[in-house]
C-alpha cells in the first residue's frame, strides 16, 4: 500500500471531508504546504502528538467564513474532536471594537486575526491552520461518491450576492457536492439560526465519517489531490501527517466527538450575535479538550477529573 496515499485519502476524509470545512489539505500533504511564513509563527508550537487544526470553510468571496472549526486530534487516545464555532459569535477585535467572529475574514491581515480571537474564545492553542472555498468541498464530495443523508427539512434559498443556491427537498438521498454545500450552509428557517445549523453540520460530519471510512477510498487520493490544490492554504505538510498513520488504521465511526461553543443568541444594536458563555466554555474545553494542560494534568492526577457540563452531541 502506497502510504502517501493512504494518508491523502485517510485523513481527508476523516479530518477534513468529514468536518465540513474541507481540506486538511489533500494536496499539500504531497506537495508541501503554501501557508506563508509571516502567517505560520502566528500558530503555536506542537509540545506533543495531539494538535488543533483550525479549520475555516470561505464564502466565495473569501471575505467571510461560514464554518469555523477547531479539530483535536489525539493519536495517543486514537480521537477526533471538533469545537464548533458558530459564525456570528460576538468577538473582541481591539480594547473598544466588536464584531461577529467570520467578519474577520475581511479584515487586514486576516488570517492572523481569526487564529488570535478563536484562541482567545476558546483557550486552545492553535498549531494548524487550514481555509478552503467550498468550490473544494463540491468537488471532493462528488470524487467520494456522495453521502447518503436524511435531509429533515425543505431547504429552499437563494442570494445571488454569494452565487448560493440551496434547493434541496426534505428526506433520505445521495447528496452530491453542489447539494452537501447546500444542506451544510442553510440556515433561513431554522428557529435557533447558526446553532441549528452546526447541529446539522455535526449530524452529517458524523454520517460522511461513518460512511467514507473505508480503505477503498484511497483509490480516490490522486482525483482528491488534482480537484483540492487551488482550494486549500494550510501549514499541514507529508511530514506532519505521516504522524497520524497508526492512528488512522485503529479508528472507527465512533472516534469523532463533536461539541459546540456554548451561549446564547441576542439583539445588540438591531445586530444579532451568538453569545458565548465564557466559564462554560472554559469548563467544557478543559473537561473535554485537555486546555488548560496544566490544571488538566492536576484532575487527572488528584483523581478529581468528572463529567463535563457540556455535553458532545
Amino acid at each position: 500500500m502506497n502510504i502517501k496515499k493512504f494518508f491523502l485519502s485517510m485523513l481527508v476524509t476523516i479530518l477534513v471531508v468529514c468536518t465540513i470545512a474541507g481540506g486538511l489539505s489533500a494536496a499539500n500533504f504531497l506537495f508541501g504546504t503554501n501557508l506563508a511564513d509571516e502567517i505560520a509563527k502566528y500558530l503555536d508550537k506542537t509540545t506533543n502528538d495531539k494538535v488543533n487544526v483550525l479549520l475555516m470553510g470561505l464564502d466565495k468571496g473569501k471575505t467571510r467564513a461560514d464554518v469555523i472549526m477547531v479539530v483535536s486530534v489525539d493519536p495517543k487516545e486514537n480521537t477526533v474532536k471538533v469545537l464548533s464555532i458558530p459564525r456570528d459569535t460576538r468577538a473582541q477585535y481591539s480594547e473598544s471594537r466588536y464584531d461577529k467572529i467570520n467578519h474577520a475574514m475581511g479584515y487586514k491581515n486576516p488570517e492572523e486575526t481569526i487564529i488570535r480571537l478563536v484562541r482567545n474564545i476558546t483557550g486552545m492553542p492553535i498549531h494548524y491552520y487550514c481555509e478552503i472555498d467550498f468550490m473544494g468541498f463540491r468537488n471532493v464530495i462528488d470524487i467520494l461518491g456522495g453521502v447518503e443523508y436524511d435531509v429533515p427539512i425543505n431547504m429552499h434559498y437563494d442570494d445571488p450576492v454569494q452565487d448560493l443556491h440551496i434547493h434541496v427537498n426534505k428526506g433520505l438521498q445521495v447528496l452530491d457536492g453542489e447539494d452537501a454545500e447546500g444542506v451544510v450552509r442553510f440556515r433561513n428557517t431554522y428557529a435557533n439560526g447558526d446553532y441549528d445549523r452546526i447541529a446539522l453540520q455535526q449530524d452529517f460530519l458524523k454520517e460522511l465519517f461513518a460512511q467514507k471510512l473505508d480503505a477503498k477510498y484511497i483509490t480516490k487520493a490522486p482525483a482528491i489531490v488534482n480537484e483540492i490544490y487551488d482550494h486549500v492554504k494550510t501549514n499541514f505538510s507529508v511530514a506532519d501527517a505521516t504522524k497520524y498513520l497508526g492512528m488512522l488504521k485503529k479508528m472507527t465511526d465512533d472516534s469523532l466527538t463533536t461539541y459546540t461553543l456554548p451561549g446564547n443568541s441576542q439583539y445588540i444594536s438591531g445586530i444579532s450575535y451568538f453569545i458565548y458563555d465564557p466559564a462554560k466554555t472554559r469548563e467544557m474545553v478543559l473537561y473535554n479538550f485537555g486546555y488548560p494542560e496544566d490544571e488538566y494534568k492536576q484532575l487527572v492526577e488528584s483523581g478529581a477529573l468528572a463529567s463535563p457540563s457540556a455535553s458532545a452531541r
